[in-house]
């Protein structure tokens, strides 16, 4: 209390029963058996420790780390199955939009898929790798309402669309339109690479044009005279960007096949790469329009997630990694959409 030490002493009182002679003491409401704290600091400490570390805490009220580590895992699985429950009853009562995305766990391209309620904004499952059966194991567990699952939003990545096509057939797929412009964004990259000089106008170049400061733009008009190939790529990347500006479905699909023709008639290995990803991925691109979904919110949740790994230095055990995630990414949301 006022940030100093309290302590209680309590008088455990021991009875003897005559029947069996059995001795037992009284029981407390608010301590538990064989606990030397009350269940109010408990919480209070569990309370604490989310938004930052257990050594921290360990280190403000100098209790040792293995006490504070026990007390707020213990209090980390019923919350996180209370949430769950609650994210239950939301979803049975509401068609389901899902958004996907992977995040790096450690080096050496090792990923967690983490699963998203898009409607919600919170976090319902991850998973260890992004492959085709481990996308599929999390689709499988996570989702208890596949046949209210109208939309998933993914990028690229082929495993996702076939997981995605497995669990949920008749859902509508959306590709993120955010990592298709990045892949046309370095696709022009790669082309820039490629003309010595410029390494230092890489960010007037990636940047979109009508974000640019007038003396930006002399800048970069000054560069796309100068160099035709340079000219040839960045009209590529900013038609692109238009593409995505498009009123309705028929004049995306219009913009695109024009696109398309541009880009593989272009004398650029890499925008010949990109024109094939897109083509591949080409219809669920164009439902963008029909159902215009995006992965924005979920990026802002990858972020929050890799802060939570970098502050305690990464994770040695995945299953309470996930558990940390799925608390600091879950509760505020789902309350904000129960009120």
């Amino acid at each position: 209390m006022l940030n100093k030490p309290l302590y209680l002493l309590v008088l455990v009182k021991r009875y003897r029963c005559r029947n069996c002679n059995e001795v037992f003491t009284s029981s407390f409401e608010s301590i538990g058996s064989h606990q030397h704290y009350t269940k109010r600091f408990c919480l209070f400490l569990y309370e604490q420790v989310l938004g930052t570390t257990i050594q921290e805490i360990s280190r403000k009220y100098q209790i040792p780390y293995s006490t504070v580590e026990l007390i707020f895992y213990s209090f980390a699985h019923d919350k996180a199955k209370e949430h769950e429950s609650v994210i239950q009853e939301i979803q049975s009562d509401q068609d389901m939009t899902l958004s996907m995305d992977e995040v790096a766990v450690r080096k050496g391209h090792s990923y967690e898929t983490v699963l998203y309620d898009a409607n919600l904004g919170a976090v319902i499952g991850m998973h260890h790798n992004r492959d085709f059966d481990s996308t599929l194991e999390l689709l499988s567990l996570k989702v208890l309402h596949p046949e209210k699952v109208k939309n998933v939003v993914v990028d690229m990545w082929d495993p996702f669309h076939k997981a995605v096509r497995k669990a949920f057939p008749h859902a509508r797929m959306i590709v993120d339109k955010y990592h298709v412009v990045q892949k046309v964004t370095q696709a022009f990259d790669q082309v820039r690479k490629k003309i010595p000089g410029l390494k230092k106008a890489r960010f007037i170049l990636l940047k979109g044009y009508e974000n640019l400061k007038e003396e930006k733009r002399e800048r970069l008009n000054e560069l796309l005279e100068k160099h035709e190939n340079l000219a040839y790529g960045y009209y590529l990347k900013e038609l692109f960007r238009d593409f995505y500006q498009s009123q309705d479905d028929e004049t995306a699909k219009r913009l695109l096949k024009e696109w398309l023709q541009l880009a593989w008639s272009s004398p650029f290995p890499s925008f010949h790469e990109v024109a094939k990803t897109i083509e591949n991925s080409k219809d669920q691109i164009l439902q963008y329009f029909k159902t215009p979904y995006t992965n924005g919110r979920t990026e802002g949740t990858n972020h929050k997630i890799k802060n939570i790994k970098r502050r305690t230095y990464g994770y040695r055990n995945l299953e309470r990694f996930r558990t940390r995630v799925f608390l600091e990414c879950t509760g505020k949301t789902y309350k904000k959409q129960v009120s």
